[in-house]
Protein backbone atom coordinates (compact mmCIF):
# COMPACT_ATOMS: atom_id res chain seq x y z
CA UNK A 1 0.00 0.00 0.00
CA UNK A 2 2.98 2.02 0.97
CA UNK A 3 3.86 1.84 -2.32
CA UNK A 4 1.31 3.39 -4.30
CA UNK A 5 0.27 7.04 -4.46
CA UNK A 6 -2.38 6.34 -2.19
CA UNK A 7 0.39 5.49 0.91
CA UNK A 8 3.49 6.89 -0.99
CA UNK A 9 1.88 10.57 -0.73
CA UNK A 10 0.46 12.41 2.19
CA UNK A 11 -3.71 13.36 0.99
CA UNK A 12 -4.06 16.78 0.14
CA UNK A 13 -7.04 18.98 1.85
CA UNK A 14 -10.03 19.75 -0.38
CA UNK A 15 -13.22 21.72 0.08
CA UNK A 16 -16.38 20.52 -0.65
CA UNK A 17 -17.22 20.76 -4.68
CA UNK A 18 -18.10 24.10 -4.91
CA UNK A 19 -17.89 26.80 -7.83
CA UNK A 20 -17.81 29.39 -5.57
CA UNK A 21 -14.95 28.02 -3.67
CA UNK A 22 -11.12 28.49 -5.36
CA UNK A 23 -9.99 24.67 -5.99
CA UNK A 24 -6.56 23.92 -7.11
CA UNK A 25 -6.91 21.33 -10.12
CA UNK A 26 -2.80 20.49 -10.47
CA UNK A 27 -1.09 19.06 -7.55
CA UNK A 28 2.77 18.99 -7.61
CA UNK A 29 3.77 16.63 -4.62
CA UNK A 30 6.27 15.55 -2.60
CA UNK A 31 6.46 13.15 0.10
CA UNK A 32 9.31 10.90 2.20
CA UNK A 33 9.27 8.10 4.88
CA UNK A 34 11.83 5.97 6.55
CA UNK A 35 11.10 2.86 8.33
CA UNK A 36 14.01 3.82 11.13
CA UNK A 37 17.64 5.66 11.51
CA UNK A 38 19.02 2.88 9.53
CA UNK A 39 17.14 3.14 6.70
CA UNK A 40 17.28 5.53 3.51
CA UNK A 41 15.11 8.02 2.83
CA UNK A 42 12.51 7.12 0.51
CA UNK A 43 11.69 10.27 -1.77
CA UNK A 44 8.18 10.31 -3.67
CA UNK A 45 7.42 12.90 -6.48
CA UNK A 46 3.85 12.83 -7.99
CA UNK A 47 1.88 14.95 -9.86
CA UNK A 48 -2.62 15.06 -9.60
CA UNK A 49 -5.11 16.19 -11.74
CA UNK A 50 -8.74 16.79 -10.51
CA UNK A 51 -11.74 16.59 -12.58
CA UNK A 52 -14.67 17.57 -11.34
CA UNK A 53 -17.89 15.10 -12.30
CA UNK A 54 -21.30 15.95 -13.20
CA UNK A 55 -22.55 14.11 -10.26
CA UNK A 56 -23.36 15.54 -6.95
CA UNK A 57 -20.32 16.75 -5.04
CA UNK A 58 -18.36 14.02 -6.60
CA UNK A 59 -14.49 14.83 -8.03
CA UNK A 60 -12.38 12.38 -9.85
CA UNK A 61 -8.29 12.73 -9.40
CA UNK A 62 -5.38 10.79 -11.41
CA UNK A 63 -1.96 10.44 -10.00
CA UNK A 64 1.59 9.59 -11.19
CA UNK A 65 4.29 8.63 -8.86
CA UNK A 66 7.96 8.31 -9.12
CA UNK A 67 9.61 7.17 -6.02
CA UNK A 68 13.29 6.84 -5.51
CA UNK A 69 15.53 5.73 -2.70
CA UNK A 70 18.56 8.41 -1.19
CA UNK A 71 21.14 5.27 -2.69
CA UNK A 72 22.77 5.45 -6.14
CA UNK A 73 22.43 1.81 -6.61
CA UNK A 74 18.69 1.15 -5.60
CA UNK A 75 16.36 1.28 -8.48
CA UNK A 76 12.93 3.23 -8.38
CA UNK A 77 9.46 2.65 -8.64
CA UNK A 78 6.78 3.95 -10.69
CA UNK A 79 2.92 3.95 -9.44
CA UNK A 80 -0.33 5.39 -10.68
CA UNK A 81 -3.86 5.96 -8.76
CA UNK A 82 -7.19 7.18 -9.41
CA UNK A 83 -9.18 8.27 -6.67
CA UNK A 84 -13.56 9.41 -6.21
CA UNK A 85 -14.45 11.80 -3.43
CA UNK A 86 -18.30 12.48 -2.96
CA UNK A 87 -19.59 14.89 -0.30
CA UNK A 88 -22.33 13.04 1.82
CA UNK A 89 -22.95 15.68 3.87
CA UNK A 90 -21.76 19.51 4.14
CA UNK A 91 -23.05 22.39 6.50
CA UNK A 92 -22.11 26.63 6.80
CA UNK A 93 -21.73 29.29 4.18
CA UNK A 94 -19.05 30.39 2.78
CA UNK A 95 -18.63 33.01 5.64
CA UNK A 96 -18.60 30.77 8.60
CA UNK A 97 -16.37 27.94 9.21
CA UNK A 98 -17.61 25.12 6.53
CA UNK A 99 -17.75 21.40 7.42
CA UNK A 100 -18.33 18.70 5.48
CA UNK A 101 -18.14 14.52 5.82
CA UNK A 102 -17.24 12.96 2.61
CA UNK A 103 -16.49 9.73 1.20
CA UNK A 104 -13.46 8.53 -0.69
CA UNK A 105 -12.16 5.01 -2.74
CA UNK A 106 -8.56 4.86 -4.07
CA UNK A 107 -7.27 2.20 -6.37
CA UNK A 108 -3.31 2.07 -7.55
CA UNK A 109 -0.37 0.18 -8.32
CA UNK A 110 3.25 0.40 -8.99
CA UNK A 111 6.01 -1.27 -10.30
CA UNK A 112 10.08 -1.77 -9.75
CA UNK A 113 12.26 -0.87 -12.10
CA UNK A 114 15.03 -3.41 -10.72
CA UNK A 115 15.70 -6.38 -11.92
CA UNK A 116 12.82 -8.61 -10.98
CA UNK A 117 9.42 -7.87 -12.20
CA UNK A 118 8.06 -6.94 -8.60
CA UNK A 119 4.28 -5.06 -8.62
CA UNK A 120 1.79 -4.27 -5.98
CA UNK A 121 -1.57 -2.76 -6.06
CA UNK A 122 -3.90 -1.41 -3.57
CA UNK A 123 -7.17 -0.28 -3.01
CA UNK A 124 -8.86 1.76 0.16
CA UNK A 125 -12.00 3.91 1.05
CA UNK A 126 -11.65 6.43 3.92
CA UNK A 127 -13.91 8.79 5.36
CA UNK A 128 -13.11 12.27 5.01
CA UNK A 129 -14.18 14.99 7.46
CA UNK A 130 -13.28 18.80 6.57
CA UNK A 131 -13.07 21.79 8.05
CA UNK A 132 -13.35 24.91 5.71
CA UNK A 133 -12.78 28.19 6.44
CA UNK A 134 -12.26 31.75 4.86
CA UNK A 135 -8.88 33.80 5.77
CA UNK A 136 -6.82 36.72 4.73
CA UNK A 137 -7.23 38.33 1.02
CA UNK A 138 -10.01 36.06 -0.36
CA UNK A 139 -7.85 32.91 0.77
CA UNK A 140 -9.38 29.84 2.68
CA UNK A 141 -8.07 27.37 4.84
CA UNK A 142 -9.01 23.50 4.40
CA UNK A 143 -8.32 20.95 7.08
CA UNK A 144 -9.25 17.15 6.57
CA UNK A 145 -9.31 14.14 8.45
CA UNK A 146 -9.06 10.66 6.86
CA UNK A 147 -8.84 7.15 8.48
CA UNK A 148 -9.61 4.94 6.41
CA UNK A 149 -9.24 1.02 5.58
CA UNK A 150 -7.08 -0.69 2.68
CA UNK A 151 -5.86 -3.61 1.14
CA UNK A 152 -2.68 -4.06 -0.40
CA UNK A 153 -0.99 -6.81 -2.74
CA UNK A 154 2.39 -7.55 -4.10
CA UNK A 155 4.41 -9.96 -6.08
CA UNK A 156 7.57 -11.19 -5.52
CA UNK A 157 10.01 -13.71 -6.75
CA UNK A 158 8.41 -16.14 -3.66
CA UNK A 159 4.60 -15.79 -4.53
CA UNK A 160 1.79 -13.18 -3.85
CA UNK A 161 0.95 -11.56 -0.46
CA UNK A 162 -2.17 -9.59 0.49
CA UNK A 163 -2.94 -7.68 3.86
CA UNK A 164 -5.32 -5.45 5.42
CA UNK A 165 -4.53 -2.43 6.91
CA UNK A 166 -6.31 0.48 8.67
CA UNK A 167 -5.32 3.78 7.76
CA UNK A 168 -4.92 7.49 8.62
CA UNK A 169 -4.84 10.55 6.66
CA UNK A 170 -4.43 14.37 7.58
CA UNK A 171 -4.16 17.67 5.74
CA UNK A 172 -4.14 21.22 5.59
CA UNK A 173 -4.82 23.89 2.73
CA UNK A 174 -4.07 27.31 2.09
CA UNK A 175 -6.07 28.65 -1.26
CA UNK A 176 -5.74 31.60 -2.56
CA UNK A 177 -8.36 33.13 -5.13
CA UNK A 178 -6.39 32.82 -7.84
CA UNK A 179 -5.92 28.89 -7.86
CA UNK A 180 -2.93 28.74 -5.68
CA UNK A 181 -2.69 25.87 -3.17
CA UNK A 182 -0.42 25.28 -0.42
CA UNK A 183 -0.70 21.79 1.32
CA UNK A 184 0.91 19.74 4.18
CA UNK A 185 0.19 16.53 5.57
CA UNK A 186 0.64 12.61 6.72
CA UNK A 187 -0.43 9.76 5.71
CA UNK A 188 0.00 6.40 8.13
CA UNK A 189 -0.91 2.30 6.88
CA UNK A 190 -1.39 1.51 10.58
CA UNK A 191 1.00 -1.12 11.02
CA UNK A 192 3.79 -2.22 13.67
CA UNK A 193 6.86 -0.42 13.06
CA UNK A 194 5.13 1.23 9.97
CA UNK A 195 6.63 4.53 8.65
CA UNK A 196 5.06 7.90 9.00
CA UNK A 197 4.64 9.72 5.34
CA UNK A 198 5.30 13.30 5.29
CA UNK A 199 4.13 15.25 2.24
CA UNK A 200 3.84 18.83 1.15
CA UNK A 201 2.28 20.15 -2.39
CA UNK A 202 1.60 22.85 -4.70
CA UNK A 203 -1.29 23.36 -6.52
CA UNK A 204 -2.87 25.90 -9.08
CA UNK A 205 -5.51 26.01 -11.47
CA UNK A 206 -9.44 27.52 -10.90
CA UNK A 207 -12.41 25.82 -11.45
Amino acid sequence: MILSPLGALAPLARAPVDDEVPQSRVWFRYGQWKYDVDDVIHNNFGVTVFRRLPLANSELSITGAYLTLSCAACPSWVSGGVSLQSTLWQGGAEEEPFASVGLRTDVGGAHYRGETQTTSASAASELVVGVDHSFIRQSRLSATLSPGFGMGRIALVDGIHNGYRPTLGAALAWTFRSGLGLNIGMQRIIIAGGPIQWGAGLGWGRP
